[in-house]
């Protein structure tokens, strides 16, 4: 992509516009945009959101028949996932996700993730609890802090009076999948309860280690006391249990394996007032728990290599850690006068880690973050809104560092909003990423070698993000056109490099061994990285009953270093035709994803990029009545196209029998589903 192309796009976007103002002046028709949340915390129309928001709602969620949240994130522009196997999804927003990607804040119901992870069993919400999915394209640590550093995605479920009485789903498909949910939802008075149990069990994806097993527990509780508060709770614990590794892995330095992670999470929330002069309290707690060794051995795998030890060497591995977060936020909402809005709150959070293979030296590690934040919305005229902005983030042994963040949005037609906005944002380091140090021991105590060091010096990267934005309505609110330019530049990026050559090298390895698998630690990179680009959303409506969804993002990636270049696709792409007939139901998606250098680990002098693939999902329904029940019939499939690689382990995918061919790649996966609610 080149940067001549926005300027074209947006002149296009204009005639558009002006030609869609004069042809359809009939409000009669115009159907009012979603309200959203996540940009500001103020309650906005999507015209007015300071930034791109994408709303995936619970009707489009249990239209694509998914059992895994993070595939409906690949209908989002700019989004690019993927799966190294069949229990683990890589999520990020223009890339750069590293080992782990850290750049999205996940949100489920306001709340912080333990984890930025899709996969973490604790953050899960049941899909059929979900009221929609707000995801805000751009940086929004003014709202949310570091971890929202290229955007949020904010899962909100249904308040538990909405559905009552008690929904079963069962759900069976190869390979080995086994999956059942009950909910029960019951209302007295002012009193709402909601509880759900899910299972879900699969075997992966074809020729990979990677079954599951996982139980959830969910309770919500609502309870409205008096005309003007309201309590909520939300306590979920879950079990789950997964394979991992690899088999033939070098000294089974990925070797085949059960994970287990336990986890319990509670959620108190307290509401005064109505929605524009309220005050909101929160308190969060959550606990993780990872079980995850095994051992290595010299001699597995490579005789040859074996042969240059002068003595066998075995010991245990592992990624057991222990995870806890405790979370108190304040937040206040007034409408000061008919054109002006503020909302301003403090939270508090701590973070602690436990992990003795993580953390060689002291085992424990903690921290306290303090966050202030504020919004303020100023209607100027009919056609102008500005909203303004930023958190002051200081965490503990950090100096305080502000986020701010404006935007003026400007209605130029009834169905026409046009945005422009600037924000900078800073993404802290992580426990792991400053504290982690990981050294290798036998079964004797005696170090065999440092595979990853701290680095205390680490800093926080800063991200100054501009954009421009279209939002329209047109064809009687048919069709909706969301366009975003954007130029994010970002300093002091974190990635992991390998130590330097000089350093002495430490432990029982041989020295060719040694620097052959290599040490790293976390570093700052010191050059340009910027990222210039366009997103596309587009949803049509041309006759009744069907629909299709287009989700487009170019990047031209700006980068001095050729390998954080490679971390970032340079377009991706789905396109959804939703069709209804009847009381038949299907949706059909193409998605396309550009090549990516995405993976886990890290392989002295070896570069690899996943090659640029397409693939298939369509899901099909029937609804119908049985035994005076609503039931509903339907059959998923995903990756219909065939094998393909989206996300590479790298120390695997370096050894020589997989030199020009992926050594791990997703496969279809089948399922038929029965929902039935009394």
């Amino acid at each position: 992509m080149h940067l001549h192309r926005p300027p074209t796009a947006l002149a296009l976007l204009s005639l558009l516009a002006a030609g869609t103002v004069e042809a359809s002046s009939a409000d009669a028709f115009f159907e009012p945009l979603p309200v959203v949340l996540s940009a500001s915390r103020l309650a906005q129309p999507l015209q007015d959101s300071p930034g791109a928001v994408t709303v995936i709602d619970a009707d489009l969620i249990a239209a694509t028949g998914y059992r895994e949240l993070a595939r409906v994130l690949r209908l989002v522009p700019g989004f690019q996932v993927g799966q190294e196997r069949g229990n683990l999804q890589w999520v990020t927003y223009h890339g750069l996700g590293m080992d782990s990607p850290m750049q999205i804040q996940l949100l489920v119901d306001g709340r912080a993730s333990l984890t930025p992870s899709f996969t973490a069993s604790a953050e899960r919400a049941l899909p059929g609890d979900i009221e929609r999915i707000e995801v805000v394209r751009g940086s929004n640590s003014a709202a949310y802090g570091s971890n929202a550093f290229l955007g949020i995605v904010n899962i909100i479920t249904d308040d538990a009076s909405r559905h009552p009485g008690t929904r079963l789903k069962l759900a069976t498909g190869a390979p080995g999948i086994r999956d059942a949910s009950l909910r029960h939802a019951v209302q007295s008075g002012p009193l709402s309860v909601r509880i759900g149990a899910h299972h879900e069990e699969d075997e992966g994806f074809a020729d990979l280690y990677d079954g599951r097993r996982t139980d959830v527990l969910n309770l919500r509780a609502d309870l409205q006391v008096g005309e003007h508060d309201a309590l909520a709770l939300n306590a979920g614990v879950a079990e789950s249990t997964h394979e991992l590794g690899y088999a033939g892995s070098i000294f089974d330095i990925a070797a085949q394996r059960e994970g287990r992670d336990t986890n319990r999470s509670l959620h108190l929330r307290w509401r005064h007032g109505p929605e524009d002069d309220a005050i909101r309290v929160s308190a969060y707690w959550s606990r993780q728990s990872r079980d995850d060794l095994w051992r290595y051995d010299s001699a597995a795998n490579s005789r040859t290599l074996a042969n240059a030890f002068p003595e066998r060497l075995r010991g245990t591995v592992g990624n057991s850690a222990t995870f806890v977060q405790h979370n108190l936020e304040i937040e206040r909402r007034e409408r000061v006068d008919e054109a002006t809005r503020l909302m301003w709150g403090a939270e508090w959070k701590r973070i602690e880690h436990d992990s003795p293979f993580w953390y060689h030296e002291r085992r424990n590690h903690a921290r306290d973050e303090h966050r202030l934040f504020a919004n303020l919305e100023l209607r100027t005229g009919t056609a102008f809104l500005w909203n303004a902005g930023g958190m002051l983030e200081q965490l503990q042994g950090d100096e305080a560092r502000l986020a701010p963040r404006v935007f003026l949005n400007w209605q130029a037609a009834p169905r026409i909003t046009w945005r422009i906005g600037h924000s900078r944002a800073w993404r802290q380091p992580d426990l792991f990423e400053r504290n982690v140090d990981i050294r290798i021991t036998d079964d004797k105590g005696e170090l065999v070698q440092r595979r990853q060091y701290p680095n205390p010096d680490l800093r926080p990267q800063r991200i100054d993000a501009s954009e421009i934005g279209f939002l329209g309505v047109f064809g009687d609110s048919r069709s909706t056109l969301d366009v975003r330019l954007f130029r994010e530049r970002i300093e002091d990026l974190i990635v992991r490099n390998a130590v330097p050559s000089d350093w002495p090298i430490e432990g029982k390895l041989p020295e060719a061994i040694s620097r052959g698998l290599g040490s790293t630690r976390w570093e700052n990179h010191s050059g340009r990285v910027q990222l210039n680009g366009i997103e596309t959303q587009l949803h049509l409506k041309p006759w009744r009953g069907t629909e299709f969804l287009l989700a487009h993002s170019l990047i031209d990636r700006d980068v001095d270093d050729p390998r954080i270049r490679r971390n970032v696709a340079p377009y991706t792409a789905s396109l959804s035709w939703l069709q209804r007939a009847g009381a038949w139901r299907s949706l059909l998606s193409v998605l396309r994803m550009g090549p990516i250098d995405a993976g886990f680990s890290y392989v002295p002098g070896f570069d690899y990029t996943v090659p640029s693939y397409t693939t298939v999902d369509w899901s099909v329904s029937r609804s119908l009545r049985l035994f005076d029940m609503a039931v509903e019939l339907r059959l998923t499939g995903i990756n219909l196209l065939g094998r393909h690689q989206e996300l590479a382990n790298r120390p695997l995918q370096a050894q020589p029998e997989f030199a020009g061919r992926p050594a791990n790649e997703v496969s279809r996966q089948a399922w038929l589903a029965l929902e039935t609610t009394f």
